[in-house]
């Protein structure tokens, strides 16, 4: 959507057709360019095409047309058609019925509501919540918990004015030009096209994420830096300060009230516990585009080796394995079957008890070796989600690679984290936060009751 944001920019401001030319030529280039180089990099790390996996664009558009969502990625939507054995063909022509009803569906009004629900959870915090919590940091045996997991909802919080801001000037500087008929600069033409062209794509075709607005970010702070230096700021303000400056007392007061008001009625915020993992070890790898599931024969057993650092965790294995067996229409059958999963900690000699959903019992996993042994008790073969075949990709950053003996291709998907009680916002963060906008209010006034000294209305002073 931004190539072709700058391609119209191009075509629609350039200022002789010899010059479109060269510039559309750079840009084609450009493209290709990446397009090979991203090729020639996936060919260095050893990433390998498997078709087994491959995953339709069908798939995203379902989602987002999901009427029991707001558009979002959805467990069940996600992996609908995606077991093994089908053909991305296959696949394609499930997801298109699929899109075809919910489509049928929908009237022109509930379609328009949807889109609009799309639009607001994608664009509505200012900053990503979804998918950057739970990040970690640190290296491969000792993980800590990313600055967004221990801060992410106060910045989203406290962003939430500056973004209100950001979106406000941007508007009524584009709606200004508008109205007047006036031109607009050849890059403000370039930001506009791409927030809408990635808007338009992600909210009226794609599922929608709140992370996918980032994309807008940067064209609408340039947007902004424009609106600043066209819409007179200083002088505005002086002149609402004329206004303000005799009751500037009476506005402190009731803004303060109203922050007081804020303060007090999400203070809980500061006291309700959730639950929280600081995580350990944990499998980064997921077959995002499709299930690679793991194939394990018949009484086979796989035996997995890994190192604790800490005491007091609580492991967490993905037991799902099941058989496939075809019916009379030819059509595949999937049943279910538990694995039966040991554990041991051989560093105490001790076995530690794993139930069948593959979770051991909350803080049981001390300091030590462990050897977790995964067995398929059938006379079948059965597949496995809890085990990912990375083909060559190199994970030797990740402390369970090579952990399953005589399978240097395989990881097992697991996590062992430490279970805690807190709360989503420290009372340090959220008195920090309210003293800030108090602060800022505090300055505020004593600017405006001082207008005349700080915010001069001659503007050849400024």
């Amino acid at each position: 959507m931004i190539i072709i944001a700058l391609s119209i920019t191009i075509v629609l401001m350039g200022q002789t057709l010899r010059q479109k030319f060269v510039q559309i030529s750079i840009l084609i280039a450009t493209v290709i360019v990446v397009y090979f180089g991203s090729s020639v990099i996936q060919t260095a790390q050893r990433y390998e095409r498997n078709n087994q996996v491959v995953t339709p664009a069908t798939r995203y558009i379902n989602m987002g047309l999901n009427p029991n969502t707001s558009g979002q990625i959805d467990g069940n939507d996600a992996w609908l058609y995606e077991q093994p054995g089908r053909t991305p063909k296959e696949k394609n022509r499930l997801y298109l019925s699929s899109i075809k009803r919910r489509l049928l569906n929908y009237s022109v009004g509930s379609l328009s509501e949807h889109f609009l629900k799309k639009a607001t959870y994608m664009y509505g915090t200012g900053l990503t919540i979804q998918d950057f919590f739970y990040w970690y940091a640190g290296n491969k045996n000792n993980l800590e918990e990313s600055i967004l997991d221990r801060f992410g909802v106060t910045l989203v919080n406290g962003f939430q004015f500056f973004y209100i801001l950001l979106s406000v000037m941007t508007f009524v500087f584009l709606w200004r030009h508008l109205k007047n008929k006036r031109s607009i600069p050849p890059v403000v033409l370039f930001s506009v096209l791409s927030v809408l062209g990635v808007c338009a794509f992600q909210v009226g075709l794609w599922e929608v994420r709140d992370r996918y607005s980032l994309l807008a970010v940067p064209f609408t702070v340039f947007i902004f830096s424009y609106a600043l230096a066209e819409l007179d700021i200083v002088g505005w303000i002086s002149r609402f300060g004329s206004v303000l400056k005799q009751d500037v007392i009476r506005y402190f007061i009731i803004s303060t009230g109203l922050l007081v008001f804020g303060y007090l009625s999400n203070y809980s915020l500061t006291t309700q516990l959730v639950e929280k993992n600081n995580v350990s070890i944990h499998q980064p790898y997921v077959a995002y585009a499709g299930q690679s599931d793991v194939k394990i024969k018949a009484h086979d057993k796989l035996k997995i080796t890994f190192d604790v650092e800490t005491t007091g965790n609580t492991g967490i294995f993905y037991n799902s394995a099941y058989s496939i067996s075809s019916d009379s229409k030819s059509q595949q059958v999937k049943k279910y079957l538990p694995l039966q999963i040991s554990l041991m900690n051989t560093t105490l000699h001790k076995s530690i008890e794993v139930d069948s959903n593959g979770n051991t019992k909350a803080n049981t996993m001390q300091k030590g070796k462990y050897v977790l042994t995964l067995t398929n008790p059938t006379n079948q073969a059965i597949y496995t989600q809890g085990i990912i075949d990375i083909g060559k990709a190199d994970f030797s950053f990740n402390s369970l690679h090579r952990s399953i003996s005589g399978h240097p291709e395989l990881m097992p998907v697991m996590t062992v984290a430490r279970s805690s009680q807190n709360t989503l916002v420290s009372k340090k963060q959220y008195n920090a936060i309210f003293t800030l906008l108090f602060v800022i209010l505090c300055i505020i006034t004593y600017m405006f009751r001082k207008k005349d000294k700080i915010l001069p209305l001659n503007k050849s002073k400024v």
